[in-house]
């Protein structure tokens, strides 16, 4: 009580009007910061370890995949079609019905991709988590985790037992033409038109 009679006083003393802004705040979400989507890449990396890394259209895929949980099953259906195991990934994986709008989300040579993703992939580098490697010609660029990367992601991984759930029914392999044809085919139109409807409101 002391401390707050002297903070009175002394804003009494300097003649310190205090001001409210009654404006409604902007609360920014947890899942929208770059530090909560650059772990998420970490998790897609560390399950999916394929020696060779994985592209950026894969990992944008794949992230596209586990902000949206509900074409998720569809995904799974589709990618293990023919194959006498699919029922019983699909007992293992536990669905839902979420779907995020993120209006940082565009369609980048069909694939859905977010916008911060290179500040996401710079943020990861410099940290010495992730590393690169590209062809001769600079143009098919393959991300993968550093030995320091592979230590963070073992100790992230409990953080995320729903993305954990999903990305486990692939073992350590995507194939990503496969994985690139779903995804472009299985986005409805409808979510590109929500997202720009949501975005203009």
């Amino acid at each position: 009580m002391e401390n707050l009679d002297y903070l009175i006083q002394s804003i009494s003393e300097k003649s310190l009007t205090p001001s409210i802004n009654l404006d409604r705040p902007t609360y920014v979400q947890p899942e929208d910061r770059i530090q909560y989507r650059s772990a998420r890449i970490i998790i897609i990396l560390g399950m999916l370890n394929t020696n060779n890394g994985l592209s950026k259209n894969i990992i944008a895929c794949v992230d596209f995949l586990l902000r949206n949980e509900a074409f998720q099953s569809k995904f799974i259906i589709e990618y293990f079609n023919g194959q006498k195991n699919i029922l019983k990934k699909l007992n293992s994986f536990v669905s839902s019905k979420q779907t995020e709008i993120d209006f940082n989300i565009v369609q980048y040579k069909s694939v859905p991709w977010d916008i911060r993703f290179n500040d996401m992939f710079l943020f990861l580098y410099v940290r010495d988590l992730i590393t690169y490697k590209a062809d001769k010609n600079d143009k098919n660029i393959r991300l993968k985790l550093t030995e320091h990367g592979k230590e963070f992601f073992e100790k992230l991984k409990d953080v995320f037992p729903a993305e954990i759930n999903f990305l486990d029914l692939f073992g350590s392999f995507l194939s990503e033409d496969r994985t690139i044809n779903i995804i472009t085919e299985v986005i409805p139109n409808s979510y590109w038109k929500q997202n720009v409807e949501t975005n203009n409101k």
